[in-house]
């Protein structure tokens, strides 16, 4: 990792995950991490499992200091399957649920994050650490044989789901919110929520805004607004960094992160068949 920004081949609006926990702020390209799926880092005391399914889109940062580092153990329905090296227990990504295992039944702890461009990063996160790539490591994802990668994701073909939800083309982005109580998940089509800029939910107290081409979320109440790479309450004027920390202003807190994930449609109504699709602007 490193602190020296300048130095790093990465164009202003590729994308990062962004995990600030147990006091540190790590920043890791995309591009970068669609190669290894999996990357497993520490965070001071902690240990973190950042895991990318390319197939769904499904992007997850899991506190494994217990269990261990994760590695790729499978493939299903469409969806990761992670495995942990200490005890050969198995996961599906996108629930976080044990499969089989030592460890069988259990889940993974999910740690809120974001993901924003890489200018946002350069101009709104205070001293962040960013895994150090070159050109060669964010060039273009392939498999095996050239071209397939992009016949297959430019098509509705969703190797390994069947009887998928055909509401919305397959690879529709969405924006589904994980910080709701069991049962109550929502979703949103993130076309949609760019479009309206800012979105408030007050049954689960959260809000959704857009920066740039990225959604950020935070639980709460506030009536937020992303200006001059700060986030403002409009009510009290407090100020607070991208990624919630607080700045200056009456309201003396920081902000918390919601959990929620930028993924394909197809990928999210499968694992979360119950989750409730919200329409904005009037649709």
């Amino acid at each position: 990792m490193t602190t020296n920004l300048t130095t790093l081949p990465i164009k202003e609006d590729m994308e990062l995950a962004v995990i600030e926990y147990d006091g540190k702020t790590k920043c890791y390209p995309l591009d970068y991490l669609i190669h290894h799926h999996i990357l497993n880092d520490s965070f001071n005391t902690k240990l973190v499992s950042l895991t990318y399914c390319a197939m769904c889109r499904s992007i997850i940062p899991f506190d494994v200091t217990e269990t261990g580092p994760l590695f790729v153990g499978s493939f299903k329905g469409g969806n990761m399957i992670v495995a942990d090296v200490k005890t050969k227990t198995f996961f599906q990504q996108s629930t976080f649920q044990s499969i089989r295992g030592k460890l069988h039944p259990s889940e993974l702890q999910m740690i809120p994050f974001q993901i924003l461009t890489w200018k946002e990063v350069k101009t709104a996160l205070q001293n962040p650490e960013v895994a150090i790539v070159t050109s060669d490591d964010l060039k273009k994802f392939e498999l095996p044989v050239p071209g397939i990668w992009d016949k297959l994701i430019n098509s509705e073909k969703t190797p390994g789901v069947s009887n998928k939800d055909k509401s919305f083309p397959s690879r529709t982005r969405v924006i589904g919110v994980r910080s709701t109580p069991p049962g109550e998940e929502v979703v949103y089509l993130k076309s949609e929520v760019l479009a309206q800029k800012t979105v408030r939910n007050e049954q689960h107290n959260f809000i959704l805004i857009r920066v740039e081409n990225t959604v950020v979320g935070f639980t709460t109440n506030l009536s937020l607004v992303y200006e001059r790479q700060r986030l403002i309450d409009n009510s009290s004027k407090t100020e607070w960094t991208i990624n919630g920390t607080h700045i200056k202003g009456p309201v003396n807190e920081n902000l918390s992160l919601l959990s929620m994930s930028d993924e394909y449609w197809f990928s999210w109504k499968k694992f979360h068949p119950k989750s409730i699709l919200i329409r904005l602007g009037g649709k």
